[in-house]
């Protein structure tokens, strides 16, 4: 994900506009998230007194397994990317991303704000039941019969409390 910024590297507010669909830089981007297809980004790069400011849309699908029951589950995943790049010579004092020559590399960048605009745990729907722990069946297609007895040993005591003697 590489966009030509020679023309625009000499001239203080000079902008220019790219737009790319195809391979995400990174197909997994973190643990039971996978981009499923081409990304979409589109937006502008402009020279601000040298540091190259981003300004970028971006929208990919998202392929992962609901945290409650397993079943697969695809999202949209659309956002706004705003992000300084600066010579690599001055990049290490400051927290913007380096970039060398005429050429900007933004693959690392959209990587990063994918990663960072993931949900921490995917759901099917907010109302899923997820699977038994007892027979593991999945909770939103079937009923099961069993019985949870069990009782949380720090409230044994409030259990025993309640018995008639």
């Amino acid at each position: 994900m590489k966009v030509d910024v020679s023309d625009i590297l000499l001239i203080n507010g000079a902008s220019r506009k790219f737009s790319f669909v195809g391979e995400p830089p990174v197909r997994v981007p973190s643990d039971g998230c996978a981009i499923d297809g081409d990304i979409s980004v589109t937006g502008t790069v402009t020279n601000n007194k040298g540091i190259l400011h981003l300004d970028a849309s971006l929208e990919a699908v998202c392929k992962s397994e609901c945290y409650r029951c397993l079943k697969e589950v695809r999202s949209t995943l659309r956002l706004k990317i705003e992000e300084d790049f600066v010579n690599r010579a001055d990049a290490e004092q400051t927290d913007m991303y380096p970039f060398e020559g005429k050429v900007l590399d933004i693959g690392k960048a959209v990587n990063d704000n994918i990663i960072l605009n993931l949900p921490m745990k995917h759901l099917c729907s907010d109302q899923c039941k997820g699977l038994c722990s007892k027979c593991g069946v999945n909770l939103n297609e079937v009923q099961c019969d069993c019985v949870d007895d069990t009782i949380d040993p720090r409230l044994e005591g409030l259990n025993n409390f309640f018995k008639k003697s």
